[in-house]
This record gives structure tokens, C-alpha cells and sequence, in this order.
């Protein structure tokens, strides 16, 4: 198997050839070159690990287990056999006997670094978070470094996260956790970010926000770099927390101006004003409003920042959907306080199509119109759909009977108009007979816009596969709601037909699985079931050191 580098064990040219016969799967091979191994020097404890690999990856388990654990009694201490051992264990699903396995070592060898990284490990695999807690101290007093004493830290938090009594997590590891980390800060010695996450963890889960607020806002939330506004998150969960609505505003408010795209801080902004104007607050007279600046506490604010935001994106290179869809959310929350028309938003309808106009070719249309679809009138339905239909560039052809998308854009339009007129209730209001036209129209516009993905992998889907599955559904409701026994074999056939376009569609398999569970053709499952994957660890390569 793979070697490194730096040959360091005088066997290493013996055990070689097995390696490679492990490596390439000829186990059989393996285990003959190393029964002549074994002849010639009986106590080489890797050739015996590495037979007993070679019989648990032919099916010999036992013979497998009594070798190695043959070795293990031995208490080995060279890297081949610990490493090969490890192996073994993992393909045999027994992490609990690599624990034993260096736990020996470790005794045999106290001060290796390699030993007790590789013991606290294995802890980690069979959550022994006691014992890892004390591997990880036992290093950290072998080789001073900062990871080995958060692996301790860490260790305590995962303590507390699996005791049964909350309250002994709460009055025990945490505060032994929180009193390690204050060690290292007084000391000056937090050195990575994710010390300062755990920092900040322990916390939270004590629950003392303010604390986690000053460790955020001072000198160590300045390591805090790695994920895009990772500090100002943090900072608004903690205001958030402590009801500090004025800062929460402020923050969401600064962080849209810089980028007026995440949904998240829109959300944050909203929630922020309705609780000011809830409260009442105003604004200190001589003072700043809030520690992250500007406040905005009225609706009339709240408005004019979202036109605002509208206005910017206009002049913006790349269109933005978070300041329309924050218009629609303003509405909606308008609404439900009864003050909509006073502010003159404008009609929600004209909105949700001038959105559609703008976005309506990206598939993500559809998820984001769908949450505000019940600020239209029922009575709306129908002319809306209409209206839709009308912008989307259609195109009739001799060879076809009703008109098709002529690129990939237009197709997007279209099956976001589907996906709306069957959330909104238009297909259910249908006949049998007029649900079945539908049916044979959405398969036709299927056909035709397999025409667009003949490049795309095996991987992939194809882009008309929501006309598929729309289909499906409603010969599933004929089936389900009607009794229409031809409906269900119709379902499988299109299913079947879609799947050998689509491979990787897990909704038609699904769906597929759900038929056929209600037939009680149990058998047909087998198909959808992925065959057991071979150990993964079967093809993982002895490092030689």
C-alpha cells in the first residue's frame, strides 16, 4: 500500500508486496505472501495483521479476529501494526477495540505525542468524552500546544451536550469549561478562531449572553474571520437574546446597506422596528442612538429604507431579489397589523408580476413567490395565472399543438407559472376529463424540453422534470381522490420514462417507492434500494512508516 517517504522500519521491504496486494484487491495473494513471511520470521506482528485484513476482506471474520486480537494481546507498539490494526477494527466495525489497542501504547510509550493524539481519537469515535477529556490533558502536559487543550475543552461541552440531567451540565461542565477557556485569556493565550467559537459556545449554552456579547465586540471577536460577517452574526443572536432591539435594528440596518441581498437581515430589521413601535422607544436626545449607530423606529422609516434599498438596486449591475421580496414582507407584516393602505406599498398582485417579469427564468422564482401567494384574493387566481402567461415568449410549431419555450429561459417562466397554478388550487378545481388534458399537455412540454438538457451528465437533472412530476401528481390525485385505478399504472409509466432521463432525481424514486409500497409490490423496492456499500475502509491504503 501507499509508502511514505521516509522508510524508517528495516521490514518494510518484507511487508511491501502485501501492501500492494491489499492495495489492489487481491487478498488471497496477500494472505499467501504473508503466510511465507510468517515462515521465515514468526514474530513479525504487521504480516500477521495484514493476513488477518486479507481473510476479513474474504469473508473469514473469525480467523480474521482471533489473529489480530492474537497481536493485540501483545501490547504492539510500532506504527505498521497499531496502523493495520486500526484498520482492521474500522472494516470490522469494532472501534472500541482501537481504544484498548493504544491505550497499551500509550502505557508502553507515555510521552508520545503521535500515541495520545491517535488514543484521544479513538475515544472520539465510541463518544467516550470522559476519557477524551483526560487523553486530551495528558497530551496537552506531553506538548503544550493550544489544539490539545481545547480537544479537553471541547471534550466537557460534548459532556454536557450528552448528559441526561440538564442540570448537572449546567452546574458542572460548563463552568469547568468556561473556567479552562478564562485561564487561557487572562494568560493571553487564545491563539485560533475556533477557540474563540468555543469561547463563545460555552456561553450560549450558560446562557450569559452579555458575556458572550463582550467576548464578540472585543479584542478576541477580532479573530473571528474565517466565514463572511461571522462576528456581526453573533453579535446580532446576542442582541436578539437580550432584547436589545435598538442595536439589533441598527446592526441589520448597517449590514443592508452594505449588502441589500440577505434575506436573513431583512427578516432581523423587520422583527426589530414592529418591536420598537411596540414598545414605544424613542431615541435618546443627546445621544447616539444605539451602540451599532442609527435607529429606525417608525413604519414610515421602515418604508422608506426598503424604497430605498429598491431605488439602489436599480442602478446595480447585478439584479437583487431580496429589496422586492422585502417589499412583499413588509406588506405582509402590514397587513396582518391592519395598517397596509395608509403606506401605499402599492397592489401585492402587480408586485409578485413585476417580480416574475424580472426573475421569473430562475428556478428559485417559484420557492420565493410562494410564501407571500396569500396576500392575492382567491378571487384573483385565475386573471393572475393569465396575467403571467402573457410575458413569457411562447412559440407554436407545425409539429406541435400547443406553443413551447423556445430556450431554457422561457422554459424556467413557464414551469414557474405551473408550479403557482397548481399550489394556488387551479388544477384541483378541474374534472377528471380536463386533468387528464393537462396531464397529456404538461408531458408534451416534458418531451420538448428534454430537447434542452441532451448535454447534461448522468448527474444532472433535466430541466423539464417539474412537468414530470406535476403530471404524476395529478394522476396521483385522480387515483387517491377519485379511485381512477388507470391512473396509478400511468403514474409508474411516466416515473419509469423520467427516471431514465434523470438518474439522480431522488423525487421520482421517491415517489416511485411511495406507489409501489401502496400496491404492496415490495419487491419492485429493491430496485430503488442502494446495494450495501462496500466497507469503505476496504480500500483505505496501509501507510508503510
Amino acid at each position: 500500500m501507499a509508502a511514505r517517504g521516509h522508510v524508517q522500519d528495516p521490514n518494510d521491504r518484507r511487508l511491501r508486496p502485501i501492501y500492494d496486494y491489499l492495495d489492489n484487491g487481491n487478498n488471497k495473494m496477500a494472505i499467501q505472501q504473508a503466510d511465507k513471511l510468517l515462515k521465515k520470521h514468526k514474530d513479525l506482528h504487521c504480516a500477521k495483521v495484514l493476513k488477518a485484513i486479507g481473510l476479513q476482506r474474504t469473508g473469514k471474520q473469525d480467523e480474521a479476529y482471533a489473529l489480530a486480537q492474537e497481536v493485540a494481546a501483545l501490547e504492539p507498539t510500532d506504527d505498521n501494526s497499531l496502523q493495520a490494526l486500526t484498520i482492521l477494527y474500522r472494516e470490522m466495525h469494532r472501534p472500541e477495540l482501537v481504544t484498548k489497542l493504544y491505550e497499551a501504547a500509550v502505557k508502553k510509550v507515555p510521552n508520545s505525542e503521535e500515541y495520545h493524539s491517535h488514543l484521544f481519537m479513538a475515544y472520539a469515535r465510541v463518544g467516550e468524552y470522559k476519557k477524551m477529556q483526560q487523553a486530551g490533558m495528558a497530551l496537552y502536559k506531553i506538548v503544550p500546544k493550544n489544539p490539545y487543550y481545547f480537544w479537553s475543552v471541547m471534550s466537557l461541552i460534548m459532556q454536557s451536550i450528552s448528559a441526561q440531567d440538564e442540570n448537572l451540565s449546567k452546574t458542572m461542565f460548563l463552568p469547568l469549561a468556561e473556567r479552562m477557556v478564562e485561564k487561557m485569556v487572562k494568560e493571553d493565550k487564545i491563539e485560533a478562531e475556533a477557540e474563540v467559537e468555543l469561547y463563545y459556545m460555552i456561553l450560549e449554552r450558560l446562557e450569559k449572553y452579555q458575556e458572550a456579547l463582550d467576548v464578540v465586540r472585543g479584542k478576541l471577536g477580532e479573530k473571528l474571520t474565517s466565514e463572511l460577517q461571522s462576528r456581526e452574526n453573533k453579535c446580532m443572536a446576542m442582541y436578539k437574546k437580550l432584547c436589545r432591539w435598538p442595536e439589533c435594528n441598527a446592526l441589520s440596518r448597517r449590514l443592508l446597506l452594505k449588502n441589500s441581498d440577505d434575506w436573513q437581515f431583512y427578516i432581523t430589521y423587520f422583527d426589530s422596528v414592529f418591536q420598537l413601535i411596540d414598545e414605544s422607544w424613542t431615541p435618546p436626545l443627546e445621544e447616539e442612538h444605539s451602540l451599532e449607530g442609527e435607529v429606525h423606529y417608525s413604519i414610515e422609516q421602515a418604508v422608506k429604507f426598503i424604497e430605498e434599498r429598491i431605488t439602489e438596486e436599480s442602478k446595480s449591475t447585478r439584479p437583487l431579489r431580496g429589496p422586492y421580496l422585502a417589499k412583499l414582507e413588509l406588506i405582509r407584516r402590514l397587513r396582518c397589523r391592519g395598517c397596509n393602505d395608509e403606506y401605499k406599498l402599492g397592489d401585492p398582485e402587480e408586485l409578485m408580476f413585476q417580480y416574475f417579469k424580472k426573475f421569473g427564468d430562475k428556478p428559485c422564482c417559484f420557492t420565493d413567490l410562494k410564501v407571500f401567494v396569500d396576500l392575492l384574493p382567491s378571487s384573483q387566481y385565475t386573471k393572475f395565472i393569465s396575467q403571467l402567461l402573457e410575458v413569457i415568449p411562447l412559440s407554436s410549431t407545425a409539429e406541435s399543438e400547443i406553443a413551447l419555450p423556445a430556450d431554457i429561459k422561457a422554459l424556467q417562466q413557464h414551469l414557474c407559472v405551473v408550479q403557482l397554478s397548481r399550489l394556488l388550487g387551479i388544477y384541483h378545481a378541474m374534472d377528471k376529463m380536463q386533468k387528464l388534458t393537462v396531464v397529456r399537455e404538461l408531458m408534451l412540454r416534458y418531451h420538448h424540453g428534454l430537447e434542452f438538457g441532451k448535454s447534461c451528465l448522468k448527474t444532472e437533472l433535466q430541466f423539464s422534470d417539474y412537468y414530470c412530476l406535476l403530471a404524476v401528481h395529478l394522476l396521483l390525485d385522480l387515483w387517491l381522490e377519485e379511485g381512477e385505478e388507470m391512473a396509478v399504472w400511468q403514474c409508474l409509466t411516466l416515473l419509469e420514462e423520467g427516471l431514465s432521463h434523470s438518474p439522480s432525481n431522488a423525487q421520482f424514486k421517491l415517489l416511485l417507492i411511495r406507489i409501489y409500497c401502496r400496491l404492496g409490490a415490495l419487491n419492485r423496492l429493491q430496485s430503488f434500494t442502494p446495494a450495501l456499500m462496500q466497507n469503505t475502509y476496504s480500500t483505505t491504503p496501509l501507510a508503510i512508516s
